[in-house]
């Protein structure tokens, strides 16, 4: 008996399947949107599921038709374009806009209206944010670069710019999107920096380069990583923008393996073979979040400090 726990330090079973009770409705959630969906997809890439609705069994057949497909080496390649640049250009303008506004105009007011600017792109709905974009490179005199370009008298006749220069100009469109996201999480990082590090750095007669490279950037290392990795999965795994600007044209040019999966089986109705593409860009993922957490060495990011030990 003298090894029993008090009573006082006994939980009730209704206070025990509290946070149960809680977390279940959200769990609930994740199970019906995004598990079940998962499986289905994953079940779906190793039939012949169409337009019928009549799925049959096809094993590998699908993936095998993927690396058979003679639209795989541009997508491929569209997709890496897409992606690689997206990333580098949103990454680096995020980080400029980031130590500009947080550390050379740290407190002005200049420097809140400039990241308010930064947002609205973010913040305008998609139709209209696109919209836009075909505006300003609409290939007829109406559109506003042919417009002020004959104004100029730059050129006469107007530009096809959406057949010269598509991938370019939904790069661009994207980047002006998601520059925001970065530029939050970045300039809440550096915002973070105790003053007296700079103020040290200063007397002993540090440039501003140094202050940079040796003192913001170091402790920006989780963001990076965080910014880098997912932003790079929604490169590879986003259409939409893609979609409303281009549908993927001219021809296949700015045809990604996510618009590509997405119209195989929605407009096409070649659900099977659209899943199976779809997991390709599920692994293809993958094996990118797992090779950028080793590129900034996230085992020992996560290890003890020496001071805490």
């Amino acid at each position: 008996m003298e090894n029993a726990v008090p009573q006082a330090y006994k939980k009730p079973f209704s206070k025990k399947i509290y946070p149960y009770l809680f977390i279940m409705p959200f769990a609930l959630l994740v199970f019906v949107f995004f598990i079940l969906p998962a499986i289905a997809t994953v079940v779906m890439a190793f039939t012949d599921l169409n337009a019928s609705l009549k799925p049959k069994f096809v094993g590998f057949s699908n993936f095998a038709k993927i690396f058979s497909d003679y639209n795989l080496p541009q997508i491929l390649w569209n997709s890496a374009i897409f992606a690689v640049l997206s990333l580098a250009f949103s990454l680096i303008f995020a980080l400029i806009i980031a130590i500009a506004t947080q550390y050379f105009l740290k407190g002005k007011v200049s420097a809140v209206i400039y990241r308010v600017l930064w947002l609205i792109p973010s913040i305008i709905p998609a139709v209209v944010y696109v919209t836009f974009w075909k505006y300003v490179f609409d290939p007829t005199d109406e559109g506003f670069l042919n417009s002020l370009m004959h104004d100029f008298g730059i050129t006469t006749d107007p530009v096809s710019w959406f057949t010269k220069g598509a991938m370019g100009i939904v790069i661009l469109a994207t980047i002006v999107s998601t520059i925001s996201g970065g530029m939050i999480l970045l300039s809440a990082a550096i915002n973070s920096i105790p003053e007296d590090l700079y103020k040290a750095a200063r007397v002993d007669g540090a440039s501003e380069k140094s202050v940079i490279f040796k003192i913001i950037l170091p402790t920006l290392k989780w963001p990076l990583m965080y910014i880098t990795i997912s932003e790079l999965i929604g490169f590879v795994s986003s259409y939409f923008f893609i979609m409303l600007l281009t549908n993927g044209g001219p021809m296949r040019d700015t045809t990604t393996l996510s618009l590509y999966a997405y119209q195989q089986a929605f407009n096409l109705k070649y659900y099977g073979y659209g899943a199976a593409v779809s997991l390709i860009v599920v692994l293809i993922s993958f094996v990118l979040t797992l090779f950028f957490l080793r590129l900034f060495d996230f085992d020992q990011m996560i290890k003890r400090s020496r001071i805490e030990d």
